[in-house]
C-alpha cells in the first residue's frame, strides 16, 4: 500500500526540519506513538491504534535511513510487529519540505508492505487518513509552541 499526504505548516523550513529530522519529537505527534529505547541509529516505538472498532498496540523498530539537510528530507524504515512480537508489517516513510513563504508544505510518502490478509486494506486507509490530520495538527503545535 502506498499513502501520500501533504500539508501545511505556518513556521519557517528551518524550524520543521528540526522536529522532523529529530525521532525523539516527531514520533509523538503521531497519535499513540511513544519512543520506548534509543539503541544506536534504531529506535524502539509503540503505537496504539484504533483500526475499525479495535484498538491495537503495536511496537516497531524504527531507523533513519537517509538525512538530508541541505534538501530538508529524512527517509526512515519502521519494521512493525504486534504485542506478541510477530512481523506485522513494514513501511518506508519519506518525508520531504518545501517553503512557501511564511509556510513550510510537508510530504509525506509511505509504502507499507504486510503479510496478505493482516487487516483490510480500507480499514488502514481509513485509520492513515485521521492519523495523518492529528499528526499534522499536533506537529504544527510543537513547532510553534
Amino acid at each position: 500500500m502506498q499513502f501520500d499526504n501533504s500539508f501545511s505548516v505556518r513556521a519557517r523550513i528551518a524550524d520543521v526540519f528540526a522536529v522532523v529530522a529529530d525521532v525523539e519529537r516527531v514520533v509523538p505527534c503521531v497519535p499513540g506513538a511513544t519512543v520506548l529505547e534509543r539503541r544506536g541509529d534504531d529506535y524502539e516505538v509503540a503505537l496504539k491504534a484504533q483500526l475499525g472498532v479495535l484498538w491495537r498496540n503495536y511496537y516497531g523498530t524504527l531507523t533513519v535511513l537517509e538525512r538530508d539537510d541541505a534538501k530538508h528530507r529524512v527517509v526512515m524504515r519502521n519494521r512493525a510487529r504486534d504485542a506478541k512480537g510477530r512481523p506485522v508489517g513494514e513501511a518506508r516513510i519519506e518525508i520531504g519540505l518545501a517553503e512557501l513563504g511564511a509556510h513550510t508544505n510537508v510530504s509525506i510518502y509511505s509504502r507499507v508492505t504486510m503479510p496478505d490478509g493482516v487487516l483490510a486494506e480500507k480499514t488502514i486507509h481509513e485509520a492513515s487518513t485521521k492519523q495523518m490530520q492529528q499528526f499534522a495538527l499536533a506537529l504544527q503545535t510543537l513547532v510553534t509552541g
